[in-house]
């Protein structure tokens, strides 16, 4: 099985600080921890550390921050064959600043996209993960390979992202993102506005299955057409930076290894759940083992589509809970 990720690499650079950001305050960064970002990116990191082969497609600058990434995708697997090189612009980097106080991440993204310019891919992955920020490359690899699970994380609303929600068999909304596409604001008294935007999604990319992750309550998902939700696992909150892309590169596992719906979202929900207790985004990817003995540890080795091969046995424990139903309380019994 083999996996390619197309979309945005950049660098990371985080530092922590102990007050709001505010006109006229000046930080000092005693220290600051550099690392690999962008979503496809995170995604193809987490894959190639979980064990599975794989490929990232991105653009990156000529310069030392370009190297430094390449040099960890390697070091944890992953094959930059499909890295090109832009001699016009930088890498572009995510500057992080989280409050060690609120928790709070303020997010400085400098540089822009970069897209790719050879779409020549030389696999025949079983999965394509995109992100939405290189439409041309997007297309040319989901044309060339129609029967590849493919699946985008969708983090705005514009013509590229619209488009390419009629290509993929998965979409993951973001609560922002899903309120952009419906023009439901999501109310968590009214448990109505949450089935609403889903089936709204659901109707307007009718080929699609979809997940709407919505911070510390969950993730929205349907199973028969019963629309659910999957809550979070409780964690002490470190920096809740990436934790939507960690979410998406363990579902993207799940899938890929044929786990079936419910199952990759449970994955994901504690790939995600565990990420918050660390610092960074890709420094807080937990590893399988991990994600997997928790799993063991809450439903039982019998159930753990990691260790059996019946991976479409019948879910019968899962935290789960139907939307149309409740309200949601993240603080609940039901999200321990």
């Amino acid at each position: 099985m083999n996996a390619l990720c197309i979309g945005e690499s950049r660098l990371e650079i985080t530092s922590v600080i102990n007050n709001n950001l505010q006109d006229g305050l000046k930080l000092k960064l005693d220290e600051k921890m550099d690392n690999g970002a962008g979503i496809a990116g995170n995604v193809a990191y987490l894959l190639g550390k979980w064990g599975v082969e794989t490929h990232i497609a991105s653009m990156l600058g000529a310069d030392d921050n370009a190297e430094k990434i390449k040099k960890e995708y390697e070091n944890i697997g992953v094959k930059t064959d499909y890295i090109e090189t832009s001699y016009d612009k930088q890498t572009g980097i995510n500057l992080v600043l989280v409050n060690n106080n609120t928790k709070d991440n303020t997010i400085f993204k400098i540089g822009s996209n970069l897209h790719l310019k050879k779409y020549s891919f030389l696999i025949e992955p079983d999965l394509i993960v995109i992100d939405g920020s290189d439409l041309e490359a997007s297309v040319a690899a989901l044309d060339k390979y129609p029967n590849a699970k493919s699946f985008l994380t969708v983090i705005e609303n514009n013509n590229d992202t619209q488009e390419l929600c009629r290509y993929v068999n998965y979409i993951i909304f973001n609560e922002k993102s899903a309120t952009e596409f419906t023009g439901i604001a999501f109310d968590y008294n009214d448990s109505s506005t949450l089935v609403n935007a889903f089936n709204r999604l659901k109707q307007k990319f009718t080929k699609a299955v979809i997940l709407i992750t919505i911070g510390n309550r969950g993730c929205i998902y349907a199973i028969n057409g019963q629309v659910k939700i999957m809550p979070p696992i409780k964690e002490n909150i470190v920096d809740t930076n990436g934790a939507g892309q960690i979410f998406a590169g363990a579902f993207a596992y799940g899938i890929v290894r044929d786990f079936g719906l419910e199952k990759s979202v449970c994955y994901a929900t504690i790939a995600s759940s565990l990420s918050i207790g660390k610092l960074t985004s890709r420094g807080s990817i937990p590893s399988l083992t991990e994600v997997s003995t928790y799993y063991d540890g809450k439903f039982g080795t019998q159930n753990n589509p990691n260790t059996t091969t019946e991976v479409e046995q019948q879910v019968n424990n899962l935290p789960q809970t139907e939307v149309a139903n409740m309200s949601i309380n993240p603080d609940n019994d039901d999200n321990k």
